[in-house]
């Protein structure tokens, strides 16, 4: 009897390289020879497997080892193009950037500017949230014109009463045909320092950390 192996071995094998991403790549390069091994020991003794065909299987796992290779190549690659080293950091200090944000301080019952910018004229809602992602506060701003805009809290809720001095979040929203879009907020201002942390880089703005992927606009001393 003919023992055709060739569909149970590319099954298994498919089914080894369809398996959680979890697996190492060590057990796949081991789970290859253990079925090729199988495969040689389940083979007709008449018609052993021809030295070609060996050769084609062994090619596979070389190329298997390839792609691995390759995969953890690219891997390293993307990964150095998304860090930033010190350098590039501190090349930033002294310029004037404009940040994502959605952070608003009360301190003594004022706050910061609220800044967030509309590409066309729109109706803008704002809401302030507490820490435990309450909505304390939702303002309606009417329409305002394309461009950027400020506008500041006066630390209270929609009951009218003060609220306590911390750290809040915000979102802007305009009004679309389809529903409330968010546009979210921003701050701009020099860069005072910057750190990095697990290799993540971060800018100092107005006493305030960023991580650089926050920047929007990078801009010369004075240009702003």
């Amino acid at each position: 009897m003919i023992y055709d192996m060739s569909g149970i071995y590319l099954s298994s094998l498919t089914g080894i390289r369809n398996n959680s991403s979890s697996s190492s790549n060590s057990l796949d390069k081991e789970a290859f020879l253990r079925l090729l091994l199988q495969e040689l020991e389940m083979q007709d003794p008449l018609e052993p497997m021809e030295t070609k065909d060996m050769i084609s299987q062994l090619s596979q796992l070389t190329s298997l080892e390839q792609i691995t290779n390759l995969t953890s190549a690219v891997k390293d690659f993307v990964e150095a193009q998304t860090s930033v080293s010190p350098a590039q950091l501190a090349s930033l200090i002294g310029k004037y950037v404009v940040v994502k944000n959605n952070t608003v301080n009360l301190v003594d019952g004022q706050s910061d500017s609220i800044i967030f910018n509309v590409d066309e004229d729109a109706h803008v809602v704002v809401q302030i949230l507490d820490e435990n992602g309450k909505v304390v506060k939702t303002e309606d701003l009417g329409t305002v014109q394309a461009g950027v805009h400020a506008w500041q809290w006066d630390g209270r809720d929609d009951n009218g009463i003060s609220v306590e001095d911390g750290s809040y979040t915000y979102h802007v929203y305009k009004l679309t045909s389809s529903g409330l879009e968010e546009i979210g907020g921003i701050e701009g201002g020099m860069v005072e320092a910057v750190q990095i942390k697990d290799g993540e880089g971060f800018v100092l703005v107005n006493g305030s950390l960023y991580p650089v992927d926050s920047i929007l606009e990078i801009s010369q001393e004075g240009d702003a």
